[in-house]
């Protein structure tokens, strides 16, 4: 993507061989990634959701039929090429029934982690300084959606790294923050961890619930072949909203589930279930 000549000077950057200007867009600037997302979309984005979904240089076709996919392939593939943007064939996986896509397999019934980033987390020893224990809790959280009670067993690990600058000297990792670290490291190996795609045509089900630390809610579809989970949410209540009385922190997880799930679930029809008795 050419950059503006006018804009080439706030790319600029030393090296030992003198002053250089960017001439196409580098990933590197702030906005770079968006601009690069926002060509990808006006690119192939429009009326072509029912057969790709782009995220930056990420690029998932797929299709019901072998047919059906290399005519999208072949689609796909022509517009990049008319545009002057180049594949790395290397990097191309053609015709699969199984893909690794954002650090997540998905195949044509469920989505589920990749196995290789679950190793990494689970290889993690114990952190011992608050930068530790942060990229700990970005790695798990990108897997919050699948993981039950996600924002319950991760507040004491966020009780300790919600630190502001002059008191990040602060950090300490005890008892409760090894236990919840433990419990993550259990359900990544242990708990069957997928989600399996809506069937629009059957109503979905959302489960929701609330306590003193948090709100969370699941999104199910009951189905004839079994049940379906579709989707898990969690949150920790702020100061504020852990004053709310038992039947405004219920009412909350039912909004705040309906709120975030929204686009998830359209306008199906959708039933409300809580273990709240006013």
């Amino acid at each position: 993507i050419p950059i503006h000549e006018a804009d080439k000077e706030k790319t600029a950057f030393i090296t030992q061989d003198g002053l250089w200007e960017f001439n196409v867009l580098p990933q590197g600037i702030m906005n770079g990634p968006p601009t690069f997302q926002r060509t990808m979309h006006n690119l192939i984005g429009y009326g072509r959701w029912d057969c790709v979904i782009v995220y930056l240089d990420d690029i998932l076709i797929f299709s019901t039929t072998f047919d059906e996919h290399v005519q999208h392939v072949r689609e796909i593939l022509s517009m990049l090429d008319k545009a002057n943007f180049q594949v790395n064939p290397d990097k191309c996986n053609i015709a699969v029934r199984e893909i690794n896509f954002l650090s997540h397999t998905m195949n044509e019934k469920l989505i589920k982690p990749n196995g290789e980033k679950i190793k990494a987390i689970t290889d993690l020893p114990a952190p011992t300084t608050l930068k530790e224990a942060n990229e700990f809790l970005g790695k798990i959280n990108w897997y919050r959606k699948i993981i039950p009670n996600f924002a319950h067993i991760a507040a004491p690990l966020h009780k300790v790294t919600n630190k502001t600058k002059a008191h990040r000297h602060e950090f300490t990792w005890g008892p409760e923050q090894q236990a919840a670290f433990n419990e993550f490291k259990n359900l990544l190996t242990t708990y069957p961890l997928f989600l399996e795609y809506p069937d629009l045509s059957t109503t979905f089900v959302l489960t929701t619930d609330a306590s003193e630390i948090g709100i969370g809610g699941i999104l199910r579809q009951d189905t004839i072949t079994g049940t379906k989970i579709n989707y898990f949410k969690s949150r920790v209540l702020s100061d504020t909203e852990r004053k709310y009385d038992t039947i405004e922190r219920e009412a909350l997880a039912i909004y705040w589930c309906l709120t975030e799930l929204r686009s998830y679930i359209g306008d199906s029809d959708i039933i409300i279930e809580t273990d709240h008795e006013p």
